[in-house]
C-alpha cells in the first residue's frame, strides 16, 4: 500500500450530467477536488487533481447527489512515493447518489525477463 502524493482524474461525461461539485472519497473521508478544469455537464470534460500525501486504502469517485452521471471514460494518473508515476483506465458507467466507483488501482508490479 503506498503513500499516494497525488492523483489527477480525467472524466468524460456522456449524455447525462449532473453539473454539480464532483466529490470523491479518500480512506471513507468525501471531499471536492482541489483544482478543477471543466465540468461533468453532458457531452464535457471534467478534470480534478488532489495532494493526497497519504496512504491509500480506498479510493472512489462519488455519484451526484441528485441525477445521473453517465462517464463515457475515466482515467486517472497516480504519483506514489517511491514508484514511477501510472495511469489507470476505465470504460462507462453511470453514477447516481447511490453509487461510487472504485478508482483505487495498486501501482503495477515490476516486469523483468529471466
Amino acid at each position: 500500500m503506498p503513500r499516494v502524493l497525488t492523483f489527477k482524474v480525467n472524466i468524460e461525461t456522456g449524455k447525462q450530467g449532473p453539473n454539480e461539485p464532483v466529490n470523491f472519497s479518500f480512506n471513507g473521508h468525501t471531499m471536492p477536488f482541489e483544482k478543477v478544469i471543466g465540468s461533468n455537464e453532458p457531452d464535457a470534460i471534467f478534470e480534478g487533481s488532489f495532494d493526497v500525501n497519504s496512504f491509500a486504502h480506498s479510493l472512489t469517485l462519488v455519484g451526484p447527489e441528485k441525477g445521473k452521471w453517465e462517464i463515457e471514460k475515466i482515467r486517472v494518473d497516480y504519483e506514489c512515493e517511491g514508484e514511477k508515476p501510472y495511469v489507470v483506465n476505465w470504460g462507462a458507467v453511470t453514477l447516481d447518489e447511490t453509487t461510487e466507483v472504485n478508482l483505487w488501482q495498486d501501482p503495477p508490479v515490476p516486469a523483468f525477463d529471466v
